[in-house]
């Protein structure tokens, strides 16, 4: 069997890897042309090298990203084409510890760290690998390495040592997983150069046991997987009483048919987050947690590192937001949150609109938009660490599009 596999950058050599050992023969081709040394390593290691351009020739099947369009096959002739997912399915052992896998356009960081928390809150080993990194959860993340959350980095997750596995990943999943979850569809963005939808490539997460889905896009994945049963969630969170930024937030949910409150810390931009704590609420309730470990977890959790972070130096209130999903409709969002804490007046927000690793850049016309109407003070920036004058303003907001992808 000969394979064509494209797209180095996310995680094609991992499918490369897998199918040598199945005895297929491989062609490789960076089609970004910006592959990683530990890439072309691994590759060598297998006795494979990546080609700038697809080669000329017949092959039994070619394997590439969602994202990627079919003009990079060039004039190459494969019998059958699948995506990353499906080979992702394909290749993954079936004996794995118990696997959650979240997908989405936003919150699936915040998702998979609430979950997190609450399992190793009630006494499970956890691992979460997403977009801040990989490793055990034990009360805390311990980041122990970088890994891009496409999916054939479902494929190197840990088989053995810990109850749970979570992972996040960018598009679509192994279909496999014991709990899919799929946070949202707030814009079916094009890929492929616009040849496909986002929601094409997320719905391949979806498994033959639990799937997670907003109500209000039932329909949607009903229509693209039939095949599968869907468990919906909807907006269950209420805020109790008023807050004041960096104070304590109350909120009132129904979990599992009881009504129940929970004190979120003040330490983070807890509004922000009730969309993901809505999705949390309802995988825990599908893995029978009990009611007041529930609540002991959303009191205890501290927010994601850097996500909508709160902290006050020198009388000036700081709120940080370093996420690569970061977007003139997440940076509305947060800036929603701040106007409902009322505290816009005076209000500065930097914004770095360019990272190295992430594939896509922020549109600075629509977030120009987004942030006048809040009529606050802006700039952005040319994303290379420029220092910006932000003194006798008494809020900052940073936004910074980051991390491994």
């Amino acid at each position: 069997m000969e394979a064509l596999v494209l797209d180095m950058t996310h995680g094609g050599f991992i499918i490369a890897e897998r199918l040598v050992d199945l005895g297929w023969k491989v062609s490789c081709v960076d089609v970004y042309h910006n592959s990683t040394e530990e890439c072309r390593e691994r590759l060598e290691a297998k006795g494979l090298k990546a080609l700038d351009e697809s080669p000329l020739g017949h092959f039994d099947a070619v394997f590439m990203p969602a994202h990627c369009p079919d003009s990079f096959i060039g004039d190459a002739v494969c019998d059958k084409r699948m995506m990353f997912t499906e080979a992702v399915g394909m290749l993954i052992d079936d004996d794995l510890p118990f696997r959650i896998e979240v997908t989405g356009v936003k919150g699936k960081t915040s998702t998979c760290y609430l979950v997190a928390h609450a399992l190793s809150y009630i006494g499970k080993k956890v691992f979460l690998h997403s977009s801040r990194g990989q490793g055990p959860y034990e009360g805390t993340h311990k980041v122990t390495a970088c890994k891009s959350i496409a999916p054939p980095a479902i494929l190197e997750l840990p088989d053995k040592g810990y109850d749970v596995v979570i992972s996040e990943v960018s598009l679509g999943g192994s279909g496999k997983a014991d709990i899919a979850v799929i946070t949202n569809l707030v814009d079916d963005y094009g890929i492929a150069k616009n040849t496909r939808k986002a929601s094409e490539a997320k719905a391949q997460a979806l498994t033959s046991k639990v799937n997670i889905v907003r109500k209000d896009e039932e329909d949607l994945w009903s229509r693209l997987r039939p095949d599968v049963r869907l468990t919906t969630y909807s907006d269950n969170c209420r805020v109790i009483g008023t807050q004041k930024l960096g104070e304590p937030l109350r909120i009132e949910f129904t979990y599992a048919g009881r009504k129940a409150q929970a004190l979120l810390d003040g330490s983070y931009l807890s509004r922000q987050y009730l969309p993901s704590i809505d999705i949390a609420l309802k995988v825990l309730e599908a893995l029978d947690v009990p009611l007041e470990d529930v609540i002991g977890s959303l009191e205890s959790f501290r927010g994601v590192p850097g996500r909508g972070e709160v902290s006050r130096k020198e009388g000036c209130w700081r709120i940080t937001e370093r996420n690569p999903g970061i977007s003139h409709i997440s940076i509305g969002m947060t800036m929603g949150c701040l106007k409902e804490l009322g505290v816009l007046d005076g209000c500065f927000v930097v914004v770095d609109p360019v990272s190295k690793k992430v594939c896509d850049k922020m549109k600075a016309p629509l977030i120009r938009e987004v942030l006048d109407s809040y009529g606050v003070e802006y700039a952005i920036t040319d994303g290379k660490g420029e220092q910006m004058d932000t003194s006798g303003h008494p809020v900052v907001v940073t936004f910074v599009k980051e991390a491994w992808q």
